[in-house]
């Protein structure tokens, strides 16, 4: 057990909302078994799935009394589906992950190792990462949500432009954090209603911690057009988010959104003035430059060749997507 005893690790409550996973989730329940964590309950939540999800958690909650079932017939969105998982719980620590996922056994432990040494500690957060057997696609995705070019180091790089913010696939939460400031805001339905609780934790005086060596295996099983749909309802959550939470704002939020903005305002005043239309092609010649080198870098992390074709389409739906989905929310709202 490292450097903790037995006897001092709090007992923890994994929550996973589930809906639809029937392809994964043997994989994820195997993994949830065997991990190397004495004290653990594993609550899953059955958000309303239409397939054989129901059938395949009532088996494995035959088969271990670590495995609690929550269900219900009306979907609430992964927001409500885990507040519904706290409401079941008795860990007194809230960890919260995905159902298209798999677990290194210590994963766990080093995720709740900073609670166990600062009571400051009101939330940690790990990464996610593209297991070595994915394809080419998914590991460049993987490779652009963290980058500091792709996300500006936002998923727990080393180097970040704002203050960490957990992601929702690989996090935990004190109990005694969530009675002071609340569940889930099921308002945030679709995606990004975690960071909105980290700025209620922090205006709480707690500290989010990033736990560098607590991950897990993300299977995404995403396309280029699927990954610009999830971004784009990313950049629409973000702005839900800032409604929500207006104290959580820094200008890295926003910089996508101001791009995209400044590229079409520029192109439009090119076709009138050659000062606009040599600014358009300063700032573009500059973006394209980074792309090269942002594909270069993911060429030496991914090993693989033809990542430095690919890398750019993801980056550009990381930063377009992103943008059009802030601007579409704040036009709308």
């Amino acid at each position: 057990m490292n450097k903790l005893t037995t006897s001092k690790l709090p007992f923890i409550s994994i929550i996973i909302s589930v809906y639809n996973e029937e392809r994964t989730l043997h994989q994820c329940l195997d993994s949830l078994l065997v991990l190397e964590y004495p004290n653990y309950e594993v609550i899953m939540v059955n958000d309303a799935s239409k397939d054989n999800t129901l059938a395949i958690l009532r088996a494995y909650q035959k088969k271990s009394k670590k495995i609690k079932v929550v269900t219900y017939t009306v979907n609430k969105g992964v927001p409500g589906a885990r507040n519904e998982g706290m409401k079941a719980a008795k860990g007194d620590i809230f960890v919260f992950t995905d159902a298209d996922a798999t677990f290194p056994r210590e994963w766990p432990l080093k995720l709740i190792q900073p609670f166990t040494e600062n009571q400051a500690v009101g939330a940690t957060g790990g990464r996610d990462i593209a297991p070595p057997n994915q394809p080419l696609i998914h590991k460049c995705i993987d490779y652009t949500l963290t980058s500091f070019i792709g996300t500006g180091g936002l998923r727990g790089a080393k180097v970040r432009l704002a203050k960490y913010a957990v992601t929702g696939c690989n996090f935990a939460v004190r109990r005694s954090v969530v009675e002071k400031v609340g569940m889930h805001d099921e308002k945030i339905r679709w995606r990004g209603e975690e960071k909105e609780w980290c700025q209620r934790i922090r205006e709480a005086g707690y500290q989010i911690q990033f736990v560098h060596d607590s991950y897990i295996l993300h299977y995404r099983r995403i396309s280029l057009k699927l990954f610009w749909t999830q971004t784009y309802k990313s950049g629409k959550a973000r702005f839900d988010i800032l409604k929500a939470a207006p104290r959580s704002f820094e200008l890295i939020h926003i910089i996508p959104s101001l791009f995209v903005v400044f590229l079409v305002i520029t192109a439009l005043f090119s076709l009138f003035f050659h000062a606009s239309f040599a600014l358009f092609t300063i700032v573009l010649s500059i973006y394209l430059a980074v792309l090269a080198i942002q594909s270069a870098l993911g060429t030496l992390k991914i090993k693989q060749l033809s990542s430095f074709v690919i890398v750019p389409f993801t980056t550009i739906i990381m930063h377009f997507a992103y943008g059009l989905g802030f601007i579409r929310k704040f036009l709308h709202d």
